[in-house]
């Protein structure tokens, strides 16, 4: 699809400004019928084969059916014509702000604070393994695909205190290419896809703490350790990143962490203990699976290598920031606590469970 679609109707939808573009896709605004309500429209690129677009459709609207907090919702999965050609579409809802990307930018340093990195890093967390419980990946955690909204006036008038909203974008991208390639998610190629995921989140805490992305050009051995940087940065929290994003295995040849609620427990400090909140369960009482008991000897051996193991034992996750400034406020994956809250609650009741 060449052409803009600005000022057409197409689909029971006008199709108003441009609000992306990517190289696979392109987002407008738009209203629907005649409710008017604005939306937004991510129509792909690439033509659906006239033989599989029915299955694709019915993919894609599988893999967007999965409601969750941290999620855009999606309103409606279907296909327009084009000059005589198919092309899918997916309607979210419209939401206000800017990407994490353009909020980076933005910081000092193209970095957040520790605390405001872990909160969204854990609201993200949050949504994949949403995503991961219906069966489905996304593929394309990044920077680009998180997007902050500022409470609007409203919610600060009822809430002076209320917080931003974190939401992972680009539902349904990852199934749209399973269906054109004939590629399905299941078995081992299923496990490598949420390992993927995995990683992509490790990276993107690194990225919000200051890190480089890795590139082909600086191999696996570049990984140069975040503390290096941010001296704030606890030696523990950076060594459990540095293990996600080498491309070394764990002794005994196995991922170091099977789930994002595994990397997130020992992000958070407790690899025995994975946080249960509402930004990861249905009820917000739902107890996560635990880690595999290789995981204490795992957190030892990393101590002693990166900072000694006295050291990193007293080295609290979460500090007083000092001088530097503070970030904007952003939703905690929690549904009243932050993760924060937790974590401090956690260095004074070190035998209290956590609380996702």
């Amino acid at each position: 699809m060449s052409r803009d679609l600005t000022g057409k109707t197409l689909g029971g939808y006008r199709f108003g400004e441009v609000l992306a573009r990517g190289a696979q896709s392109t987002v407008y605004e738009a209203h629907q019928g005649e409710s008017d309500s604005p939306v937004a429209i991510k129509v792909f690129l690439t033509e659906l084969p006239k033989d599989k677009a029915s299955s694709i459709v019915t993919e894609v609207q599988r893999a967007t059916a999965r409601t969750h907090k941290n999620l855009v919702p999606v309103l409606e999965v279907g296909s327009l014509e084009w000059k005589g050609k198919k092309h899918l579409f997916v309607v979210m809802q419209r939401l206000f702000g800017e990407s994490l990307r353009s909020r980076l930018a933005s910081q000092p340093g193209h970095a957040l604070p520790l605390h405001v990195a872990l909160q969204v890093a854990g609201a993200i967390g949050g949504a994949l393994q949403a995503i991961h419980g219906t069966g489905a990946v996304h593929r394309g955690v990044n920077t680009g695909a998180v997007f902050i909204c500022p409470p609007t006036d409203e919610e600060r008038a009822q809430d002076i205190e209320a917080e931003d909203r974190v939401y992972l974008l680009d539902l349904g991208a990852s199934a749209f290419q399973e269906g054109l390639s004939g590629t399905g998610g299941g078995g081992s190629s299923g496990r490598r896809a949420r390992q993927d995921d995995i990683r992509s989140l490790a990276a993107l805490l690194s990225e919000m703490l200051g890190g480089v992305p890795a590139t082909v050009a600086q191999g696996s051995e570049a990984l140069l350790p975040l503390r290096y940087r941010n001296r704030k940065i606890p030696a523990r929290l950076d060594a459990v990143l540095r293990l996600v994003l080498s491309d070394k295995l764990s002794p005994d040849k196995q991922e170091p962490f099977s789930s994002v609620a595994e990397l997130m427990a020992a992000l958070l400090g407790d690899a025995q203990s994975i946080p249960t909140h509402a930004a990861w369960s249905s009820d917000g009482r739902e107890e996560a699976p635990k880690t595999r008991g290789r995981s204490g000897l795992l957190w030892a051996a990393l101590l002693s290598v990166v900072g000694g193991a006295s050291f990193g034992v007293g080295y609290w996750l979460y500090q007083d920031p000092g001088s530097s400034q503070p970030a904007p406020a952003v939703s905690s994956p929690g549904s009243s606590a932050s993760v924060a809250d937790m974590a401090h609650s956690d260095a004074a009741h070190s035998d209290h469970s956590e609380v996702k």
